[in-house]
């Protein structure tokens, strides 16, 4: 099967000026890439229990499960409600099986069953990933092949210190600014993977609020390198920012970033926040390889002039991510 596509030809600088001057367009005939269809997949193993509180900031962790589309389809890839999921440890045990999340109230009047989220998965037994053991994952749906993904868990990282000092309020933003400085004992080992979040407590130790880059002293907007040590965004796979200690292995690592203290409800004050919780996340290889090459997927979108940057996958002989997250934990008091 051929499609038409319409691209403005490239033959040299002097012809792409006559035809940027003309507005004319070339017709080129395209042969469609082969695609077969495939199970595609995200997850974040952790060592965190899955609670309420876990499940709300670091939505991005959960698993989904969709089929895989040509390069040339259009539409939104959908969900799939229908697969069989489940975790194996080292000894083939399975420690973990997953459910279809169910939308609160819901109910599909065509299948008699309660409505699901669609795509989106929930474990069924709490189990807790443990830092330095194997893990398989396994999927299957009808009308794919199975697939499936294999990790070790990374060991834990040390967070030495950690420090806020309150900056100057600013009546053009809502919510406390301030200096976040943290350091991580790194280990000499081996080549070591982070990622790093910060969320608001109350006094029992609940989510209350987020910790978010303050651009606003910055200017227009973020500085975002892969290779600085930065905040990522826990809700969305996009503001995912890696850190790789090559170069530094071994040495004491810093973080320090100007932020922004906000209420997740609404615009309150923040007078109720007890504590800033600083999460390092010591994540796989190919979780590494995975979020760094969606960075530049995403950022070279719409782009004609870009090389192709095709997502990194660990999952065979479908698509996706298997990822792992060893999180260590500091509290702040304000």
């Amino acid at each position: 099967m051929k499609k038409l596509l319409l691209i403005p030809s490239l033959a040299s600088v002097a012809a792409l000026a006559l035809l940027a001057l003309s507005g004319c367009e070339t017709i080129v005939d395209v042969d469609t890439p082969p695609h077969t269809p495939r199970l595609a997949l995200s997850y974040m193993l952790s060592n965190q229990p899955a609670t309420t509180d876990y499940n709300f900031f670091f939505q991005n962790r959960a698993l989904f499960v969709s089929g895989s589309q040509g390069v040339l389809e259009t539409q939104r890839v959908e969900g799939r409600a229908d697969a069989s999921v489940q975790l194996f440890d080292e000894t083939g045990r399975v420690v973990e099986q997953f459910r279809s999340k169910r939308r609160a109230g819901g109910y599909n009047s065509s299948t008699g069953q309660p409505d699901s989220v669609g795509g989106y998965y929930v474990p069924t037994r709490g189990f807790v990933g443990e830092p330095g053991r194997m893990y398989t994952l396994r999927a299957a749906a009808p009308g794919l092949e199975a697939v499936e993904s294999t990790l070790t868990l990374p060991g834990q990282a040390v967070i030495e210190t950690g420090s806020f000092v309150a900056g100057q309020s600013n009546p053009n933003t809502y919510g406390r600014r301030g200096r976040l400085t943290c350091s991580i004992l790194d280990n000499a080992g081996a080549t070591d993977y982070y990622l790093a979040y910060a969320r608001l407590l109350d006094r029992n130790g609940n989510y209350w609020g987020d910790v978010r880059p303050d651009y606003s002293i910055g200017g227009d907007g973020p500085d975002i390198s892969v290779n600085r040590f930065q905040l990522s965004e826990s809700s969305n796979s996009y503001g995912q920012y890696p850190f790789s200690d090559a170069g530094s292995n071994g040495q004491r690592l810093s973080f320090s970033a100007d932020v922004l203290l906000q209420y997740r409800g609404s615009t309150s004050t923040t007078r109720e926040a007890a504590y800033i919780e600083f999460v390092v996340s010591s994540i796989t290889l190919d979780t590494y390889r995975f979020y760094q090459s969606l960075q530049r997927y995403y950022d070279t979108d719409g782009n004609p002039f870009a090389e192709p940057t095709p997502l990194y996958s660990n999952v065979r002989p479908g698509y996706g991510l298997f990822g792992g997250a060893t999180d260590a934990v500091y509290r702040i008091a304000l």
